[in-house]
């Protein structure tokens, strides 16, 4: 479900102008996929999702001209941060998170980018 519906979200956004499909993987009991999603501003969004029965793993990472403008990931660390393993990587910090999805990411992009 999670390449179905992430191929859906990217192709059909209005911030999403071209999309690179990386890899996919769709299995019985996994399903992944990287993607490239290139933004109406130039800038470049790089998804990274992966689900199981019990577990789900993702970074969003944004950029524009190679520089961080923002990530979204689950990765298991930064421990010492209230709702880990969700956190937030911006140019000059690392921040607590909630559990975001792609409709999250792309909804926020698109409200940083209309601003």
């Amino acid at each position: 479900m999670v390449v179905a519906r992430n191929l859906t979200l990217l192709r059909s956004h209005i911030i999403v102008v071209e999309v690179r499909i990386l890899k996919t993987l769709i299995e019985p009991d996994i399903e992944m996929i990287k993607a490239i999603a290139t933004l109406k501003d130039g800038s470049t969004l790089y998804v990274s999702e992966a689900e199981g029965v019990d577990w789900r793993e993702y970074s969003y990472h944004w950029q524009k001209n190679d520089k961080l403008i923002m990530r979204w990931d689950n990765a298991p660390h930064h421990k010492d941060l209230p709702n880990f393993p969700y956190h937030v990587h911006d140019r000059k910090k690392v921040m607590s998170g909630e559990d975001s999805n792609l409709v999250d990411v792309l909804t926020y992009i698109e409200m940083q980018i209309n601003d």
